[in-house]
């Protein structure tokens, strides 16, 4: 059971974009911000986080419609994008005029992933979408909302294209029957003990026991009754050219996801053009997907000239895949 629901929001043959939320987050994300006309202002205002691989048209042209939704939202929304990224959002904001938003409320705060670290600036409406540079940082990865992990890396596309890894943060689970079995009873406690779980002190906690109060410190009660379930992860790849490098990397970026999304857009025959589009084949995909033990796996972002042949592309996709492993949001028009 996956606790992510995702959609493809154009047809796989058309532009990259895919709507994602968790359960236990908030707001929802986006992959990639290509043609957004399927998505109404509710949805782009419940949008927390925006991942764009690199700004090809097909991968950032929705940022227009993007901004245009949400304009009266009283939110800030997180763009991350590859080296390059901030003064492509800082042009497509110096497209428009800008005199009569200053009692608005809304701000983009974007950071560019490169292989010198991160850097971010933030452009808010007060300010008349001005940039104001903000402190740079270096780590390989990222605390977003509702403590989710971000992690990234940076593949060759003749350009910077940037792999995303969302990580569902570290749950705790309270096992009742074990609690029964022992004797305790729920409570306020229970909060507590999470709470020091989560920030890893061991406090001396007061457990409400059939027999009365006692007092146990967190760290010997978590041995007893808590549970830490595997945390759930999907993996965002798309856009990286078929060399063996590429290759060894997203195999090492994608290893053990529960969910990989991952291009496939040329069919194996036309390996040549694969190589000159700086784009993954079918059979170089599944093999990333094979050698990175993924669980579930969606293939996307098929060449345009397919969509007359869908059938044998298809047949080509999941000829020798598990069936239940993939996920066909490639089928979803």
């Amino acid at each position: 059971m996956t606790n992510f629901t995702f959609r493809r929001i154009n047809s796989p043959f058309d532009d990259s974009g895919i709507f994602v939320r968790n359960i236990y987050m908030k707001e929802a994300v986006l992959f990639d911000c290509g043609r957004l006309s399927t998505l109404d202002n509710s949805e782009l205002n419940n949008i927390s986080s925006v991942f764009v691989s690199h700004t090809h048209m097909d991968h950032f042209s929705g940022f227009d419609r993007f901004l245009r939704g949400c304009l009266l939202s009283n939110k800030t929304f997180k763009f991350f994008g590859p080296a390059g990224f901030i003064n492509n959002v800082k042009g497509k904001l110096a497209g428009y005029t800008w005199n009569l938003i200053q009692d608005y409320n809304i701000s983009f705060v974007v950071s560019e992933l490169t292989d010198k670290g991160i850097n971010t600036s933030r452009f808010a409406s007060e300010n008349t979408f001005l940039e104001e540079k903000l402190e740079s940082a270096y780590t390989d990865h990222i605390i977003l909302d509702n403590e989710f992990i971000l992690k990234y890396e940076i593949f060759d596309h003749d350009i910077d294209s940037i792999g995303y890894r969302l990580i569902e943060p570290t749950r705790i689970r309270i096992n009742k029957d074990k609690m029964m079995t022992l004797g305790y009873k729920d409570g306020i406690w229970l909060k507590y003990l999470k709470e020091s779980l989560i920030s890893k002190i061991n406090n001396e906690l007061d457990i409400i026991t059939n027999n009365g109060i006692v007092k146990k410190y967190a760290f010997d009660i978590a041995n007893k009754i808590v549970e830490y379930p595997t945390p759930q992860d999907i993996t965002y790849i798309t856009d990286i050219a078929p060399h063996f490098n590429n290759f060894n990397k997203a195999i090492e970026f994608a290893y053990k996801s529960y969910i990989l999304l991952i291009e496939a857009v040329f069919m194996n025959k036309d390996i040549t053009h694969a190589i000159l589009k700086n784009h993954l084949t079918i059979g170089v995909s599944k093999e990333i997907y094979r050698q990175s033990q993924s669980q579930l796996v969606s293939f996307g972002h098929f060449a345009a000239k397919y969509e007359r042949v869908k059938d044998e592309l298809f047949y080509e996709l999941y000829k020798d895949i598990n069936k239940s492993n993939i996920i066909k949001m490639e089928l979803t028009r």
